[in-house]
Parts: structure tokens; sequence; C-alpha cells
């Protein structure tokens, strides 16, 4: 006889508030409230009667797997009924147009940004000042003015700002756990659609600027927008540049510049490795760039806090049709929500997990299992540019323990911050640059 199984309906989970449901106790704490529930009910468990919470690394490997099939990426601030074929269609526009830029990347293209980019490190640092500043301020600056560089370099003037502004503006829509509608009379929303649009329109007019211009001689691409727009068999429509670039820099301001906040933050309070990270980047000419390969110890500490720390703590999917994930029955418009910070401290995959061990990723089994580490995503919608984002992560640390004396003043930020993206709250510093 044959056993056929059938999808259960719906994970168990917590009751809740009978109007609010279990927001408020999330609110709370949103870790504690999560790995709690995790306990109780398991690895996948209902927060409400339309998003179910995995924990499972093979789940999880599963649903990016199928993000762009089963599963939508997109997400909004507003409470805005989404259609969901439409904004799968967008989600392929923008695939085909990442696709295509991102084959088109020369070593070129990189080492010509790697240069760049330690002249933008020096002036934001320089700039800052040499008193007590805002770490992530100053970071935020920093990556603002890095990612419009290697985007668009000689258009760059400008962006920074106007992404600054996008992204400031949805920061406190994206922090709340309640969802507000586009009509709803709040200077928070109607910043923040100004802000959007502002963003649309100076991405818009770069690209018609540049390709008024003409594209660039074959073999002398500056900058990813020159490598999209040489993009031939078919070319990319301006539509699909757009997309991609306001994609990337949006993504690429926050989530490193809060990896470097907690940078700063980890070599102040773990002086062995501090010391460790910088024997490693005297050894090396600040003058040239050297390859990730070429900085091992800098690289896995890198990797270290990413795992301790993964700004994108918190990541949602969207099921796009009735599907099912595990033993579990999904219906469209489902949300699954999945915590990276849990899966990167569960003690079922890792040794000594709440430590910071660079020398773990040094190690021929530092990582026990698979699927358990994911500071970029996976499947389709792995991070855009995981490789451009690690290479300015660990060259900004070189510079950074190479060049200068920092210190963190006593008291003042550490304490993670889980409204939005993980942060130090409130963690400021001095960067002193040494005499060379």
């Amino acid at each position: 006889m044959t056993t056929v199984h059938t999808p259960a309906a719906r994970p168990p989970g917590p009751r809740g508030h009978r109007l609010l449901g279990n927001v408020v106790d999330y609110d709370k704490d949103r870790v504690a409230f999560l790995e709690r529930c995790r306990r109780e009910y398991g690895d996948v468990f209902s927060f409400d009667p339309r998003t179910v919470v995995i924990a499972d690394p093979a789940l999880i490997h599963d649903i990016l797997s199928r993000t762009n099939d089963d599963f939508l990426a997109e997400t909004v601030p507003l409470a805005v009924r989404t259609d969901e074929e439409e904004t799968a269609a967008g989600a392929q526009l923008w695939m085909t147009a990442r696709r295509r830029g991102w084959r088109g990347l020369n070593r070129s293209v990189a080492e010509a940004h790697a240069l760049r980019l330690r002249a933008i490190f020096e002036r934001t640092l320089r700039q800052a000042g040499p008193g007590e500043v805002d770490v992530l301020a100053v970071m935020k600056d920093y990556v603002g003015r890095a990612i419009a560089d290697f985007c668009v370099s000689r258009d760059a003037e400008g962006l920074p700002a106007v992404i600054a502004e996008n992204t400031e503006a949805l920061d406190p829509l994206s922090r709340s756990s309640y969802m507000v509608p586009p009509w709803w009379p709040s200077r928070r929303v109607r910043r923040f659609i100004r802000a959007r649009e502002a963003t649309v329109e100076a991405i818009a007019a770069v690209v018609r600027r540049r390709r008024a211009a003409g594209p660039p001689r074959p073999g002398v691409a500056e900058d990813l927008l020159d490598v999209l727009l040489a993009a031939d068999s078919p070319a990319l429509s301006d539509v699909q540049i757009e997309r991609l670039i306001r994609g990337i820099m949006l993504a690429a301001y926050g989530v490193p510049a809060a990896a470097l906040t907690w940078i700063v933050h980890d070599l102040a309070a773990h002086p062995q490795v501090r010391r460790a990270v910088e024997r490693e980047a005297t050894a090396h000419d600040a003058e040239v760039a050297p390859s990730t390969t070429a900085l091992p110890y800098t690289e896995a500490f890198v990797k270290e806090v990413l795992r301790l720390r993964p700004p994108t703590w918190l990541i949602g999917r969207t099921a796009r049709r009735a599907t099912t994930l595990g033993e579990w029955q999904l219906n469209p418009g489902d949300q699954i929500l999945f915590s990276l910070y849990a899966l990167h401290r569960d003690e079922r995959w890792w040794r000594d997990p709440e430590a910071l061990d660079p020398q773990r990723w040094l190690e021929p089994h530092g990582q026990q299992q698979r699927h358990t580490y994911l500071p970029f995503g996976a499947g389709p919608r792995v991070c855009v540019g995981t490789q451009l984002g690690m290479i300015q992560l660990v060259l900004s640390t070189f510079w950074l323990a190479r060049e200068y004396d920092v210190t963190i003043t006593p008291g003042r930020g550490g304490t993670p911050d889980f409204g939005g993206l993980l942060i130090p709250q409130g963690l400021t510093a001095t960067f002193r640059p040494r005499a060379q």
C-alpha cells in the first residue's frame, strides 16, 4: 500500500492578542521572541494567519532557491495591494539586467574601482573631522560615495545624497511592524514617496545623459553603467538599467555601512583580533590595493563579523502561488520570514556560536553544516555584488587597521538595535591617522 502525504494546512504558533496578534510581544524583544517560539514550536511556526517563520537550514535554502518562481523577494513598506504576476514580471526584468551586467564586468572595472575606493575612504574620514563622530553616519557617507562611484563613477555627483534621503525616509516605515496605506496623512509616508520619486528621476537622468553620449569604446568600461550600456544581443532598455542601478545603490547603502560599523566596534572590543589584522595589514603596501586572497585573516575576520552580526538579520519572501514548503501548505500572498541572526548563532550548527573567532574560517572544516551561513542570501536573488561587497569590506578593514588609530567612546554604543538593519546603536569614535 502506498502512503500519500498531504501537506498540513498550518504550522503551530503562539495565539497572541485577539486584535493585535503577536506584534506587541515581538516588538518588546524581536530576537528573544523568535527564539522562544522556535524552542516551543519547532523550526517552522506561524507568526499570524498569513505569516510563517522558518529556522531549518534546508527549508531556508529551498525557499531561496525557489525565489522568482514560487516565491517573490519584493516587499513594499506601505500596505498596498500587489499583483503577484506583475511583481514577478518586474523581478524577471530586474534579473535579466542583473545577469547581463554582472556577466559583462571585467577585472579592469573592479580594479579601477578599488583604486578609487582608497581615495574615497581617506576623503570621507578626513572630512568627518578629528573629533568624536557617529560611526554609522560616517560609514553611510563612505559607502554611499563608494557605490555611486562603482555604478556611475564620473556621473556620481549628487547621487549619494539622493540615495541617502531615500534610505533615511524608508527607515521609519521599514522598522515598524505595522504597515500603513500610501494615502495615510503622515509626514513619513509623504517624505518616502517624494524621496522614491526623486531617486527614480535622478538615476533615469544619468542613464539618459550617458546613453546620449554614446557607448564607451570596447574594453574601456569605467563603471557598471558603461557595462550595461554596452550590452548587446539584445541591448538592455533604459528601464532595465535604471531599475538595476537603483536596486544596487539602495541595497548597497545601508548594509555595508552597518557591517563596517560593527567592524569598527569589534576591532576595538577584541584587541587580540585587532593586532592580528594590523600585522597582516602592515605587511602590504598601502598604495596598492591587495586582493582579498592576500589578506586571509582580514577576510576571515570580516566573515566572522557578518556571521555574528548580519546587517540584514531578518529576511522575507512572499508566496507567489499556492505551494508547499516542507510539510506545510502555503497560499498566495503568505509571508515567510527567517532570521539569519538566529541561523548564524544556532548551537546545532556552530561550535561556540557566540564567540568572535576568525580562526574558524581558516580551518578546513570551520563550517559544519551546509546552508547555515548566508550573510548575502542565496539562490537567484543572492545579494547583488556579493563579491564586490566583500572586496569593499576587506579593503576598508585593511586601510582602517593599517592607517588609523580608532578609539571607541566609552559607554557610547555597541547595543544591538534590531529595529531595521542590525546596527550598534549610538556608536561613536575618533579616527586618528597614523604618521606614515
